[in-house]
């Protein structure tokens, strides 16, 4: 497609092959989203439709699915395949301060949290993490909803991430334990 326009004396003509101008490709609207964007809208569509809690989105690609309950999907990213989360874009069914301390821990560099409290949003962005979520709430609740989720109180308070690394753990394992 040949576009001519004229400016006082000066008369230009352009070739364009598709999106190759990005400032006309943004006046006609065919800007296409980044990779690195398009993975994380997939990786969202993944948690909504119930086919993973956790996903990676690194490199403009899904890194890695999780399923399961409560932080264990992110838990166990963490802990089996720690580089997948460096400089990643974690995206979670749910983040409370607990998931924040692995997502802080893991390195990674952004997170999305489909539900996500307003103290994981704080903690998250006091490390230096680009933080967004679809539905933000003061706390993350037990499954009674009566109360604190167990794993937020286990790291309530805390600061440092090795620390709430050590408590979160102790906690989990208590838990699988039926304590």
């Amino acid at each position: 497609m040949f576009v001519t326009w004229q400016n006082s004396s000066v008369l230009a003509k352009t070739v364009l092959c598709g999106c190759v101008s990005t400032l006309l490709a943004a006046v006609a609207g065919c800007v296409s989203p980044a990779p690195q964007e398009s993975a994380v809208a997939e990786a969202r569509k993944l948690i909504t439709s119930g086919q993973a809690e956790c996903v990676a989105v690194k490199d403009g690609r899904i890194a890695a699915v999780e399923r399961g309950r409560g932080v264990s999907p992110l838990l166990n990213l963490y802990t089996a395949r720690p580089e997948t989360l460096r400089d990643a874009t974690v995206v979670d069914k749910v983040i409370g301060r607990a998931a924040g301390f692995i997502i802080i821990s893991g390195g990674a560099k952004a997170a999305h949290g489909e539900l996500i409290s307003e103290d994981a949003i704080a903690l998250l962005k006091r490390h230096g993490i680009a933080v967004s979520g679809t539905k933000i709430v003061p706390r993350i609740l037990n499954g009674k909803m009566d109360g604190l989720c167990p794993l937020e109180q286990s790291v309530l308070g805390l600061d440092d991430p090795a620390a709430a690394m050590t408590a979160l753990r102790r906690r989990v394992a208590e838990l699988q334990r039926g304590r």
